[in-house]
């Protein structure tokens, strides 16, 4: 399995989709990226208005994927009908039910809450104190002002829970919900852990970097129980060290998201793996962020994310199947409608993602619709 995602790996990091230290600009497939209508964008509010009285995290522990999931289903082109049902059937499946009321936080003096939030990350408990932090900061400056002077606080623990931290704030930015981004923002922050920073040692060329890191596939074994944790594992292991070390180091954020894009897609087609999956959905929020980070937002964090995470997938498992043909493969618009019509939270982030990779051109059409039909053929549950 190595080989191939070696061989993978070279023709995707050598098959750069724009040109070094640039985005791209926007290629909208050619059957279009679906917009939702105004009753969609009022249906949504309100679901996200009434998931601000919804914890963090689902009675099992993992975390709560609805707004997310219902941005998604929006940006799929879901009506508004469909955001309800989903909505019900998630909270019946999850053993949750909506509170009667949608309680705004107390409001408390900022003099208090905002100056020294940071010293706040990191805290699972501390999501209510940082959530009213976050929506007093939302108010007092606006959205522009206040996500780009939190997000570099931020960016170092861009792993956080799973890298669930930055894909809900990704999320709640593109939803323009105040009260969403308010809670998202508190989640990274709660659950900020930053990955360990490694020396470089004799860097490797870009294309024979990605080889070596997808050659590192399955070759650490860990057992434990959730993402979050195996990525801890993983980075405390020398296999990430070794990695790492090797990392090209001179290429900006905005290149080193558009070489590790297309690896983490065509990994996913290929695998199916759950945590790859994370790694393709948490990307798409990196490229959501990009324009809200600083020029200088260090692409050192986003390696580590990707490396630890990459290590941590069960990939000894993985049994790599063959690719589907270019022309057996649905359009985006079956896509689009075949992942309305799930249930499964991480099946319909994972279309979008990567319908949203394929139209910045951060990968292949063709291998991100390859993506998508693996996790639609995923087995329910």
């Amino acid at each position: 399995m190595t080989v191939a995602l070696s061989a993978l790996a070279r023709q995707a990091s050598a098959a750069m989709p724009f040109r070094p230290s640039r985005l791209p600009p926007s290629q909208v497939p050619p059957d279009g990226l679906s917009r939702p209508d105004a009753r969609v964008r009022v249906t949504l509010h309100a679901l996200l208005d009434r998931c601000a009285a919804l914890g963090p995290d689902l009675p099992n522990g993992y975390t709560n994927h609805l707004p997310m999931a219902l941005h998604a289903l929006a940006g799929l082109g879901a009506d508004a009908d469909r955001l309800e049902t989903f909505a019900q059937r998630y909270l019946a499946r999850q053993g949750l039910a909506w509170a009667d009321g949608v309680d705004a936080p107390e409001a408390s003096s900022p003099a208090r809450v905002l100056p020294g939030w940071q010293r706040l990350r990191g805290q699972p408990e501390a999501y209510g104190p940082l959530r009213e932090a976050m929506a007093q900061g939302l108010a007092l400056h606006g959205t522009g002002p206040w996500v780009r002077g939190v997000l570099p606080a931020l960016w170092p623990g861009l792993g956080a829970a799973a890298l669930h931290g930055p894909i809900r704030v990704a999320h709640a930015l593109q939803s323009g919900h105040a009260g969403e981004l308010a809670s998202a923002l508190a989640f990274w922050a709660s659950r900020w852990r930053p990955l360990p920073e490694v020396a470089a040692a004799d860097p490797l060329p870009p294309a024979d970097w990605a080889a070596a890191l997808q050659a590192a596939a399955g070759q650490l074994r860990l057992e434990a129980p959730s993402i979050s944790r195996r990525l801890a594992e993983a980075g405390r292991s020398p296999l990430y060290r070794d990695v790492l070390a090797r990392a090209p180091q001179a290429l900006p954020l905005g290149e080193t998201l558009a070489r590790l894009v297309p690896l983490a897609v065509q990994g996913y087609a290929m695998t199916g793996d759950f945590t790859v999956l994370h790694l393709v959905t948490g990307l798409r929020a990196v490229r959501v962020l990009l324009p809200w980070l600083p020029p200088q937002a260090d692409a050192g964090v986003l390696r580590r994310v990707v490396v630890a995470g990459w290590l941590a997938a069960p990939l000894h498992r993985a049994t790599p199947q063959p690719l589907p043909a270019p022309d057996s493969l649905p359009a985006w618009s079956a896509l689009r409608a075949a992942a309305c019509a799930q249930d499964d939270d991480h099946v319909i982030k994972l279309v979008h993602a990567c319908q949203d990779h394929a139209a910045q051109g951060l990968a292949a059409g063709r291998a991100c619709r390859q993506a998508a039909a693996r996790a639609l053929a995923r087995p329910a549950g």
